[in-house]
């Protein structure tokens, strides 16, 4: 039997969250249908539903003096992962981790050893239009947790290796030389191409039997769609004071606040056209090479203009951060000052109550001794 390697290398913000977690809430539904999603060896929160681990150790095969924490080396995850397949007796198995689209051509070539034990390899690419996956990027790296950034758009738009990572070519270049041109799957992150949804157009591009669906459908899952900038931009700078808070119980508060809020994009038309003319020829690149496209068109929606989103909303200043916050914050004082005005009054009470019971027991105490 002939047994194919899906390696789902991402990019980021494009339903990744989606695909990974009906893979791994359907871990062992999948091997009746013969897809193996292995769950090698997860000694980190980042690998429960996604190869983090794996990916964690490519970074520090890659670069043993800046190893990012104390988990196995590449060598036995990999060891593991063969095994775990193998043992499945699956004709198919994924491997899903949107860092695999990492600025780093090592990360591929390592990637390669798994050719020895696979008839065949399939690498899965997402890949979204620059100027919304910036926004999206940016406000990701900024809420997460693991991550917390404090830079402002501009300035995380200067990082080489975002750059980079923004030059699709290049990386599937990467890929496509250890791995193969033809074993390339691309697929813009658009609504016209990823259909009926990115689950099933995934599944269908990498050759998965979609059969599972009619007796596992895909349940409604909660993306990681990004907030409004203002709600960014206040966690930017609770990042910046070195604020502590817990990311989903906050931005569900905040979304939920009734303060006015404007939109996720940061762009505006003119900006978003410069940013695509610095990536076109890459991007038309991929279009011919990568998808047959003879018209060297990579993204189909046009450009347009967003409301409130003009070309100096970047570069803020702490100060600036605090100003387009203000809505947020404001209402957050007013639900903190509630909360605790509720939690004095029911501290008075409880101490009313206590001194009460006191006055009881000291009665109860004194009749006794007399008694």
């Amino acid at each position: 039997m002939k047994k194919t390697l899906i390696i789902h290398i991402g990019w980021h913000k494009t339903a990744t969250t989606v695909i990974q977690l009906y893979l791994a809430n359907c871990r062992e539904k999948l091997r009746k249908y013969d897809i193996c999603y292995p769950a090698i060896d997860n000694q980190t929160g980042y690998g429960r539903i996604k190869h983090s681990d794996l990916l964690v150790s490519v970074f520090n095969e890659l670069h043993p003096r800046y190893k990012r924490s104390a988990i196995r080396p590449f060598s036995e995850l990999f060891e593991l992962s063969v095994k775990e397949i193998n043992d499945s007796k699956c004709r198919w198995a994924v491997l899903s981790e949107e860092g695999f689209s990492m600025e780093n051509p090592g990360i591929s070539k390592l990637m390669g050893r798994y050719k020895e034990y696979f008839d065949e390899i399939k690498i899965v690419a997402y890949v979204r239009r620059q100027d919304y996956f910036f926004e999206s990027f940016h406000s990701q790296v900024v809420k997460q947790s693991v991550t917390r950034d404090t830079k402002n758009l501009d300035a995380f738009l200067s990082h080489p290796g975002i750059k980079k990572r923004a030059d699709y070519a290049l990386i599937l270049d990467w890929w496509a030389a250890e791995f193969g041109k033809e074993n390339i799957l691309v697929a813009p992150f658009e609504r016209q191409t990823v259909v009926p949804d990115p689950l099933t157009y995934f599944f269908n591009l990498a050759g998965l039997p979609t059969k599972i669906f009619d007796e596992f459908p895909l349940e409604k899952i909660q993306a990681h769609n990004s907030p409004p900038r203002e709600v960014t931009e206040f966690f930017r700078y609770l990042n910046m004071k070195g604020v502590d808070f817990h990311e989903k119980a906050l931005c569900g508060y905040l979304l939920k606040s009734g303060a006015t809020l404007t939109d996720t994009k940061y762009f505006g038309r003119a900006e978003r056209e410069r940013i695509l003319r610095e990536y076109g020829s890459s991007n038309e690149r991929v279009a011919r090479e990568y998808l047959n496209r003879e018209n060297g068109v990579l993204f189909e929606e046009p450009v347009r203009e967003y409301l409130n989103c003009p070309e100096t909303w970047t570069g803020l200043t702490p100060e600036d951060v605090l100003d387009y916050a203000m809505p947020v914050i404001g209402m957050m004082s007013f639900e903190i000052s509630r909360l605790r005005n509720e939690n004095q009054r029911i501290s008075i009470f409880k101490k009313k109550i206590s001194n009460f019971l006191d006055k009881i027991y000291r009665r109860m105490i004194k009749k006794h001794g007399n008694s």
